[in-house]
Formats: structure tokens, sequence, C-alpha cells
């Protein structure tokens, strides 16, 4: 049986609810997955400079290791992360070499690739292993015109060129990498964990609410990592403070990594109706997801976000909820009934959030049929077919 390589973004803790874990995790129950995992160097604790130093040499000089064994073995490895446009060339070159190194040590023929900034694969008449490249995001038109945009863009195109196959996560991504490349990719798109949603349990929905004291509110959800400086969090809450003066029962529950980066300093908390608890199991999700009454996903329009299919809005819609969004382009694209948007600012934020009609009835017999598709197995059969596996 041929293995596969893992090389994402090289998270790979087994509490991320991310594509490429919980894509490698399924792969796992048929083909060896040996996954690079430096979740614990690249989490670091602010953006500075001497964090991101201090980030870069414990990946540059660490030992090569097994973290643990299993269906998915995850490992570390020394890698050199992206350096600018000087740097990128050379510092891929030595990471070829260590997932050559990696390839032959685990004894893998194929290679799963995500990371648009780390790995350039040789050429396939080059190499003795096959590549697939998966394209969540779009980075590189952050930065449309000068040296950095350029380069970084020029990388992304080769990477792609020398896979064997591609996948993308959006309609918009399958269009950005013809549009780079000239070549086909599938559509394999983020999905949800469709029965473990489902069978989420009235009674564990209404512990949450009764834990977190949201009894007779109306509970709109946030659910992701709220770390990014995309998330659209300040716009939230501006357009919180603003709606709960004509609206009192709301309440906001925020779920996730950094769910109070921004609530905490501005002193919002339960007695404002803003809950955030942090990061919960991955199991636990679904409970979470069905103790709201309706989702918001207000990630800050920009190319990062615009192509991208979001895991809390497939959840959420997954379970049935209405939804609130900034009208990023790929959610126009999918159009799903339960989708309602405003422009991207507090103002028009405050005033659906006021509004009850915002999260009023649509077709939900529509809504399913719509997001049937969007599992986490589907994806996988997918990507497995693209991979010959």
């Amino acid at each position: 049986m041929t293995a596969i390589l893992w090389v994402g973004r090289m998270l790979f803790a087994p509490d991320l609810r991310i594509r490429e874990v919980e894509i490698a995790r399924r792969i796992a129950h048929k083909t060896p997955v040996f996954a690079l995992d430096r979740t614990e160097a690249v989490t670091v604790s602010d953006n500075s400079f001497i964090a991101r130093l201090a980030m870069r040499r414990k990946l540059a000089f660490s030992r090569t290791r097994v973290i643990e064994q299993g269906q998915v073995t995850r490992f570390a490895m020394p890698v050199w992360p992206a350096t600018g446009p000087l740097f990128n060339w050379w510092a891929a070159a030595c990471n070829n070499r260590r997932v050559a190194s990696a390839v032959e040590r685990f004894g893998c023929g194929h290679v799963f690739h995500g990371n648009p900034f780390f790995f350039l694969p040789p050429k396939p008449e080059r190499r003795r292993y096959r590549v697939h490249f998966d394209v969540i995001d779009n980075f590189y038109d952050e930065w449309a015109t000068g040296i950095v945009g350029r380069s970084r863009r020029k990388f992304l195109q080769e990477a792609m060129r020398r896979a064997d196959t591609l996948s993308a996560c959006s309609h918009s991504l399958c269009d950005y990498a013809h549009r780079l490349t000239g070549r086909h990719a599938a559509y394999a798109p983020n999905g949800a964990a469709r029965a473990n949603l489902l069978d989420c349990t009235p009674e564990k929905a209404k512990a949450v609410r009764d834990r977190l004291g949201l009894a007779g509110r109306f509970v709109v959800g946030f659910i992701g990592n709220h770390r990014m400086a995309f998330d659209g969090m300040e716009m939230l809450l501006d357009a919180w403070l603003n709606a709960r003066a004509s609206r009192p029962d709301l309440a906001l529950l925020v779920v996730g990594p950094g769910s109070d980066r921004v609530a905490g300093p501005r002193g919002l908390g339960p007695p404002e109706g803003v809950h955030c608890v942090g990061p919960v199991a991955p199991d636990d999700v679904p409970a979470y997801i069905h103790a709201c009454d309706a989702g918001v996903h207000p990630y800050v329009p920009r190319p990062v976000t615009e192509d991208a299919t979001p895991l809390n809005v497939v959840e959420f819609s997954t379970c049935g909820k209405p939804m609130l969004c900034n009208p990023l382009r790929e959610l126009k694209r999918l159009a799903w009934p339960n989708l309602r948007f405003a422009e991207a600012n507090p103002a028009a934020w405050a005033a659906a959030l006021a509004d009850p009609a915002t999260f009023g009835p649509f077709d939900k017999d529509a809504l399913q049929d719509a997001v049937a598709t969007f599992d986490w197995s589907r994806t996988v059969d997918v990507i497995r077919k693209e991979m010959g596996l």
C-alpha cells in the first residue's frame, strides 16, 4: 500500500478543525499518512518581529522526530520558512531535500502538498513520487503589484505547474488555479462532518445554553480561528454595541482560539451578551452550533477571504441555521437560501443584527439539497481519485 507524505501548513494537531487535518484523517482509514506537524513552533504568542524570528529559528534548528504514531503518523523535521522574495527559492531548495528524505524514510509514493510558500517539488521527470497540490486560499493577490506580490505569485504558479494533479476548495480558487497555470483543478470544497452535526441531541445544545446563561436569548454564533487580522471581530463588536440597544434579547457566542482577543480588552462579556468560550474539542462543536439560533461570518472582504469556502458557514448551514455574512465572492456564488448579506461596515451590520427579518424564515429543504454534497467524505473521494489512490 502506497503511503502519503502530508505537507500542508505544518499545523496538524489532532484537536484542530482545519481542512488538511479533516481530509488526512479520513484518507488514513485506507492509506497510511505521514503528516508534517510543526504546530508548536508556528503557534506564536504575537506577531512581533522577535516572535517571528524565534519561530523561524525553532523551525530551522530542530531535530527530525516522530511525534505520534497511528493511522496518521505526525512527525517534525527542520524546515526553512519562506523569507521573502530574495530567499524563497533558496529556502524551497533546502526544504525539497528534507521532503525527499522524509519520502524515503516513510516509504511514500505520494506527496499531498497544501503549502504555497514552503516546498517547490522537482519536475515530474526528476522525482519518484507523485505530487498533488491542494489550493486552499489566495494570499498573493493581496499584493497585486510590487516585488513581493510578483515573486510569491510566481513561486505559487511554479509549484502548481510541477504538481501531477490539482484540487481547490472553492469555485473561485479553481478559476484562480486555471488563471495562473492554465490547468484544471478538481473542485473539492470544504465540508462538514454531517453525521456528527445532524445527530447532535437537543439536550446537548440546551446544556450549552444553560451553562452559559443563554436561556430566553436569541443567540448568534461565530465559530472559527479568531487570531486572524481579517476575521472581522472589531467590526462585529462595533455593530453589536449599536444593535443591542434596540434588541436587548441578542446574545453573541464566540467559539475558537483567540475568541476574546478583541472582546476582552474592550470589557465586553456576559453582562453585555458577549460570551467568548475559547477553543473547544472538535466533538463538542455541534452542540455549540445547535445552541445558536443563527450564525455570523464577518470576515473582511479581501482575496484570501473572498475566494474561500469557510467552515463556519458550511457547518452552520448544514445545521439549518440562518447566517449573516459579508458579501464575499464565493458565498454569493453559492447563493444558499439561508445566507443574508450586509455591506462590510459596522452601520450596515448593526442594522442587520437589530432587524429580526435578517434571521427570518427561508427554504430549509432547498438549503439541505444545496449543502448535501458539502461533506468531508465526498471531498475525500474527489482528492483520492485525483491522487490515483
